[in-house]
C-alpha cells in the first residue's frame, strides 16, 4: 500500500507477520554472509525461527525486532524457552546481536 503524503516513497509494510519474516531474513542473510549453515522455520509459528550452525554446534534462535523506550533499545515479544538464544535487530540500523549477557559460548562475536 502506498501512502502519497509519507515523505518516504514505497510499500509501507504494517502486518507484524511480514516485519518480521524481513528481519528473519535478513539474519539470515548476515549469517550465511558469516559462513554459518541456517534452518529456517518454514511459517510463523513455533518455538524458534532458525537454527545456525557452525561445525558440529547448532543454536536454536529466535529473532526479535526492538523497540525504542526510555531512551534505549529493548526487545519486542515475548519471552522464549530455555536453550532458545534471542537474536536482536535494531529496525533503524538493521543491526543485529544477542541478548547481552546472553551470548552463546563460541558465538560471541559472531555478528560483529
Amino acid at each position: 500500500m502506498l501512502n502519497p503524503l509519507s515523505e518516504k516513497a514505497g510499500p509501507i509494510a504494517t502486518d507484524t507477520n511480514r516485519k518480521g519474516d524481513f528481519f528473519e531474513l535478513h539474519v539470515i542473510r548476515e549469517a550465511w554472509r558469516r559462513g554459518a549453515e541456517v534452518y529456517s522455520n518454514a511459517g510463523c509459528t513455533g518455538a524458534v525461527d532458525l537454527i545456525l550452525q557452525q561445525g558440529e554446534q547448532q543454536l536454536k534462535c529466535d529473532v526479535k525486532s526492538m523497540r525504542y523506550q526510555n531512551k534505549c533499545w529493548k526487545s519486542t515479544g515475548a519471552s522464549v524457552a530455555d536453550g532458545v538464544h534471542v537474536i536482536h535487530v535494531n529496525p533503524l540500523t538493521e543491526e543485529i546481536r544477542w541478548t547481552r549477557g546472553k551470548e552463546p559460548k563460541g558465538w560471541e562475536s559472531f555478528w560483529d
